[in-house]
């Protein structure tokens, strides 16, 4: 199986001993790990991904919520994509509340230098504010980056609207993807949220289904599709996953310490 986050390193530059600057097929660039072995996106392209996997839909679903202000969860920040996109295509009647826990400090540090795609121009100040400060408000915008283990993080929240689980793979970061993990999520989610991820393995399906959620997918044909949660229908693909319990055991990702 493919693993999602993996990407031909087709740009070997070193970034401080820890990243390597990897070129995607959008032309648009993203780090590799050395520390996970994974990269932040896929060969699909760090733009291409980030918006059809994860903001686009958002933008999508935020036209039905009725809340004034949008409340997101971006798990985990990394390189920013997923928050700097959707800042990008905000509702001009919405406001955009961005809750980030990023255990790499020396990363968000560093992204003031990060080469991004030319429509991250126009942002270059909230992105300077963010690797300096971890944090930016104005009148529309407000972005907390938490210096946190996510785990902990997510249970002083409530009321989210959005969850980008965009962590690295189980294979490395398993401790982001059990039930015990997606529990704690569905607890802070708005009645009508959404969980986007690019995640299709089967234990992660498991414990989304397991916990009530309803399993949906992209309807884009552009990039591999993901998976989409949410505790009520939407207008996406819907995955048969009762269908798919016939044939396979439901085993979940189970809680490891911290």
């Amino acid at each position: 199986m493919i693993n999602d986050k993996s990407v031909d390193e087709r740009q070997d530059e070193s970034v401080n001993g820890k990243w390597k600057k990897v070129k995607t097929d959008d032309d648009t660039f993203t780090l590799k790990s050395l520390e996970y072995n994974e990269c932040y996106h896929s060969n699909e392209g760090a733009l291409r991904e980030t918006f059809y996997k994860h903001v686009g839909v958002a933008v999508d679903l935020m036209k039905n919520i009725e809340d004034e202000e949008i409340r997101i969860l971006d798990i985990c920040f990394g390189l920013g994509y997923n928050t700097f996109l959707s800042i990008l295509n905000r509702p001009e009647n919405k406001k955009l509340k961005i809750f980030s826990p990023e255990l790499d400090l020396e990363l968000i540090k560093s992204l003031k230098n990060f080469k991004y795609p030319k429509e991250f121009d126009k942002i270059k100040n909230i992105i300077d504010k963010i690797s300096e400060n971890l944090y930016y408000k104005d009148d529309f915008i407000e972005i907390e980056v938490a210096n946190e283990d996510a785990r902990e993080y997510i249970k002083k929240l409530e009321n989210i609207h959005i969850v980008y689980q965009d962590a690295f793979s189980p294979k490395v970061n398993r401790e982001l993807w059990t039930i015990e993990y997606f529990r704690d999520i569905k607890n802070i989610l708005n009645n009508n949220g959404i969980i986007t991820t690019y995640s299709v393995a089967t234990p992660v399906r498991c414990a989304l289904y397991s916990l009530g959620f309803k399993l949906f997918t992209h309807k884009c044909d552009i990039i591999r599709k993901g998976t989409l949660a949410s505790l009520k229908e939407i207008d996406y693909p819907k995955v048969d996953f009762e269908e798919k319990l016939k044939r396979v055991k439901c085993r979940v990702y189970e809680d490891i310490a911290p």
